[in-house]
């Protein structure tokens, strides 16, 4: 018997040891087979373990993209910064200068980076593993295309498609591709969203019939530093950051939209410009989802506010005013002592993130980085090319819908 459970013992060691090694095998893609030297800058340490660096490219050197590029380089160990593009120099050269903030220049902080200003050329000389596409807001899809085409990790800002036709071509080009692409959404991300996800899954809200979002940002004041935003203003079409946490908990798609819009009131040498854009979605069970979308106003109030009726409870955020901090409420008829609207102690950061935690708009920067990050390494599942298509297709349809008069439209999704 003594021999017998020596021999049991040391079997149960061994199926162990492989069990985790082949746990850590498949969850770990990153993981070298060979120890190299402790100093290589193509390596990191986490724990015990050597872990190969992440090679990271940007295309797009406007403020959102050197924001973005210097969070992922100097806050993630994983990340060796190797290339950025754009077509004008200057963004690589001179020091960066947006409303409130002002910070060395990309060459000064990433000298061992290269610079291009041809992206198919970086595509194919840099040994990218990653890309983060910071093109102006219209102009995302055919950069994301490209990098899928070379198999890379696309990390897209919103929205994800300009039209119909671009979301169908991006949505082929993500099936062919063996990289992954990430819905680079970083309000899905924040701390109270969180919090209404966990409240949803839990039944405390009981089943959703009516939800709204609205998005009031005078965006006057960025038409210099952001030259796109002055072009012609539809916010409607600018709608991720309003549909992309409610649909968190909504599994259907919105199905159909009607939309109004105000014409250019208050800058009207310019009647390209929508000031104020109201549209009406439902789902095929007849959920309704209003949104409002403003991005020239006067009315100096806090971004974003979402409100969720549901047939157990009821969640709002409310944005700020003035001197009204935003504040997170929620109640529920599923939870003792929570009948009456109760205010929930979580703002836009996640705290699990600790020192980082407020890092890049309010911390949803650093987190949805560290998701695109944890994805590429197998830890946890992106914000998927299908999520981030569900918050952009029906603003394109509602910005159809507003030309028409309000026209009540189908909306139709590439996988359909």
């Amino acid at each position: 018997m003594l021999v017998f459970g020596k021999i049991m013992l040391v079997y149960y060691i061994a199926w162990n040891v492989f069990f985790n090694y082949s746990l850590n095998e498949n969850q770990d893609r990153a993981a070298l087979e060979f120890t190299p030297a402790c100093d290589s800058p193509d390596i990191y340490r986490k724990g015990c373990r050597i872990m190969k660096k992440i090679r990271l490219g940007v295309v797009g050197l406007g403020h959102r993209g050197r924001a973005m590029f210097r969070i992922a380089a100097q806050n993630f160990d994983s990340v060796e910064p190797v290339a950025m593009c754009d077509i004008e120099e200057k963004f690589w050269v001179e020091r960066q200068t947006f409303p409130g903030n002002e910070s060395a220049s990309m060459k000064e902080d990433f000298p061992s980076a290269k610079f291009y200003t041809d992206y198919d050329t970086m595509l194919k000389e840099a040994g990218l593993d990653a890309i983060l596409v910071e093109t102006p807001a219209n102009k995302h899809a055919d950069f994301c295309m490209k990098g899928l085409e070379h198999n890379l990790a696309v990390l897209s800002d919103v929205p994800f498609a300009a039209s119909v036709d671009e979301a169908n071509r991006l949505w082929d080009a993500a099936k062919k591709s063996k990289g992954m692409f990430m819905a680079g959404a970083n309000p899905n991300e924040m701390g109270f969203v969180e919090a209404l996800v966990d409240l949803y899954r839990k039944g405390y809200l009981g089943k959703i019939s009516y939800l709204e979002a609205e998005y009031i940002h005078d965006c006057r004041s960025l038409w210099e530093v952001t030259p796109w935003r002055a072009r012609g203003s539809v916010p409607i079409k600018y709608c991720t950051h309003s549909l992309g946490p409610l649909l968190r908990i909504l599994e259907e798609d919105l199905r159909t939209v009607s939309c109004h819009s105000t014409g250019s009131w208050i800058c009207p040498e310019n009647p390209a410009h929508n000031d104020l854009m109201t549209a009406t979605f439902s789902t095929e069970s007849h959920v309704v989802f209003r949104l409002t979308t403003s991005f020239i106003n006067n009315a100096h109030i806090g971004p974003h506010t979402y409100r969720v009726f549901g047939t157990e409870g009821y969640f709002e955020r409310f944005s700020g005013r003035g001197k009204l901090a935003p504040v997170t409420f929620f109640s529920s008829n599923k939870l003792y002592g929570a009948k009456t609207l109760t205010e929930l102690p979580i703002d836009t950061a996640r705290p699990e993130f600790g020192s980082k935690a407020g890092i890049g708009h309010g911390g949803a920067d650093y987190a949805l980085l560290n998701r695109f990050l944890q994805a590429i390494e197998g830890k946890c599942e992106p914000i998927s090319l299908r999520e981030g298509l569900r918050m952009t297709i029906p603003g394109i349809y509602a910005a159809e819908s507003a030309k028409r008069g309000g026209e009540l439209l189908k909306i139709v999704y590439p996988w359909e």
